[in-house]
């Protein structure tokens, strides 16, 4: 299947995109005007992220039904070494950074109790509610590891469905599985805001940020992997319909929808852009213009581009797998280097300067999430790769 180049780039986007909506709502940039709504939603990127995790670990078992469920498929025990090792030393580095932040920053509030600790430890924090001021954004990371549980049970169901039905049939059905079940997420992102509205003391929350909640996010990731595998089999809307075909194959018409996606969630129809408890119209309609948002990124970003192209340029770019290498560690750091600059200059929350906090929290995020990459993840995830290919070979 090949390495898509181009979805490194896609990573580093949305990681800067969760980056700067950060920076405004520290800055309390995010309430100025259409500029403050277009920072609010880098948000946003969070569903590129899910979107981009569907589509990498579930379009192998969407490969394999398409061919008759035939072919190599990897072990449960080698899938989750490998998640682990993505997802966890990174992590535990980056939690170490903010239990010493919050000892040591007074306003930081403390440890709390073991309980909280050991949540954070497990990933678990989007479950118990109870976060760091440093660490708000890793209830993504509770829904993403959740969804990685998932991933085994959903690759065999889609392989055996598409294997099942035959190609043709098992595409359509799936598709409109796919759309069916990224419905159900908006209606969860609805009963959560009326369960908000109505007094709930932390369950809408839970359940706004579960996989339930953003089953329309995960399943865009589905959606492309689905229409790009049946089309490289000769099957599939993108064969049939040539007029979807055609918007599908222009990048540039792919990410002009998706700009003009971000800028109507940016306006009131998206809801507030504070903390505040938005309608149930407004809910459902920030769940599903971010799906159509990461969808069009994400096919811009699936097909291969041509050498000598603007696109084929960026993609071959060494900056840009840096980038998309670093993009974890970026998402990790940046709040923990947001909450040290404001405690170190003493510049007050929702009242400072917009582009000297963006330019020092992009520097400093980018030099710890490099750190982390070349000292921490690299080694971790080469030594993991290599022992378990080793094992493989081994039981072969």
């Amino acid at each position: 299947m090949g390495h898509l180049r181009l979805v490194d780039g896609l990573r580093a986007v949305a990681a800067g995109l969760v980056l700067v909506s950060h920076v405004g709502f520290w800055t309390g940039a995010s309430r100025i005007d259409l500029v403050g709504g277009l920072v609010a939603r880098g948000d946003a990127g969070v569903a590129v992220f899910f979107a981009i995790s569907a589509f990498l670990l579930l379009r192998p078992a969407i490969g394999r039904g398409l061919d008759g469920a035939q072919g190599p498929r990897r072990s449960t025990g080698v899938y989750a070494a490998h998640r682990a090792a993505r997802i966890l030393p990174a992590y535990w580095l980056a939690l170490a950074g903010v239990l010493a932040a919050a000892v040591l920053i007074p306003s930081a509030g403390g440890l709390g109790g073991a309980g909280k600790v050991l949540a954070q430890v497990l990933l678990l924090q989007g479950y118990t509610g109870e976060y760091y001021q440093s660490f708000t954004q890793t209830w993504s990371l509770t829904t993403e590891v959740t969804f990685y549980v998932l991933v085994p049970f959903l690759g065999a169901a889609l392989a055996h469905v598409l294997g099942r039905r035959g190609g043709v049939r098992g595409v359509r059905s799936l598709l409109a599985a796919t759309v069916a079940v990224g419905l159900l997420g908006l209606v969860v992102q609805a009963a959560a805001a009326a369960w908000t509205r109505a007094g709930s003391d932390g369950g809408a929350g839970v359940l706004a940020t579960s996989v339930l909640g953003h089953l329309a996010w995960f399943g865009v990731g589905v959606l492309v992997a689905l229409l790009t595998e049946a089309r490289r089999r000769g099957i599939g809307p993108l064969v049939t319909r040539p007029a979807v075909a055609a918007v599908w194959d222009s990048r540039p018409t792919l990410v002009l929808l998706a700009v003009v996606t971000f800028v109507v969630a940016s306006s009131p129809v998206a809801g507030p852009r504070d903390l505040a408890v938005p309608t149930l119209g407004q809910a459902v309609a920030k769940e599903g213009l971010y799906a159509l948002f990461a969808l069009f990124l994400l096919a811009a970003a699936v097909r291969e581009p041509a050498a000598g192209t603007p696109a084929g340029v960026i993609a071959r770019a060494g900056v840009t797998r840096w980038l998309g290498d670093i993009s974890y560690g970026v998402f990790l750091w940046h709040v923990l280097v947001l909450q040290v600059l404001f405690a170190v200059t003493g510049a007050t929350v929702f009242a400072a300067g917009f582009w000297w906090v963006l330019y020092a929290t992009v520097g400093f995020s980018v030099a710890l999430a490099s750190a982390s990459w070349w000292l921490v993840e690299r080694p971790i995830l080469s030594a993991v790769h290599g022992r378990t290919a080793r094992d493989t070979a081994t039981r072969a």
